[in-house]
């Protein structure tokens, strides 16, 4: 209890020392917190963990193809089960920082299919044919930070400020 009491304090200090830095400072601490941000969630969403560490909900198990002779193989490999290729690239998250903090986000290619896994919400397996099968997708949180998160943040922050 006296460890989390002391975080705190420690934490309320640090927003204190970085209220009073001039406004271009505080945009270059809240690049470099985004920055720490982004390399947890990608490495996050990399591994299929949610941001609370727990496994994200599977794909679901294609059928079994058939060969050229229409026989089933005698065990075929299944693909990996890593989803979410091209959102964990850092490329495709945005880091927005300002005087009043940092927000972390999706550039518009992987936006809509990053809001349909982090919310579970209903679309078309491919929108690009008409009249495709909408499916409810399972929620898998991809952005968030965690307790472990928190400490390598306030590590960087103290670190910047001792610079």
């Amino acid at each position: 209890m006296a460890d989390t009491d002391a975080f705190d304090e420690l934490e309320h200090w640090l927003a204190n020392m970085a209220a009073d830095l001039a406004p271009p400072r505080r945009v270059a601490l809240a690049r470099k917190v985004g920055q720490v941000l982004r390399k947890l969630n990608a490495a996050r969403v990399a591994a299929n963990l949610t941001p609370e560490g727990l496994p994200m909900a599977p794909r679901k198990a294609k059928p079994p193809r058939k060969t050229k002779a229409a026989r089933p193989r005698l065990r075929q490999r299944q693909k990996s089960a890593r989803m979410f290729k091209r959102i964990e690239l850092a490329r495709n998250m945005t880091v927005k920082p300002s005087t009043e903090g940092v927000s972390l986000g999706f550039t518009p290619r992987v936006r809509d299919t990053a809001a349909i896994h982090h919310f579970g919400l209903v679309a078309p397996v491919d929108p690009r044919i008409p009249r495709s099968i909408a499916v409810r997708y399972p929620e898998r949180p991809l952005l968030g930070f965690s307790a472990a998160d928190r400490d390598m943040i306030m590590a960087e922050v103290m670190e910047w400020l001792a610079k």
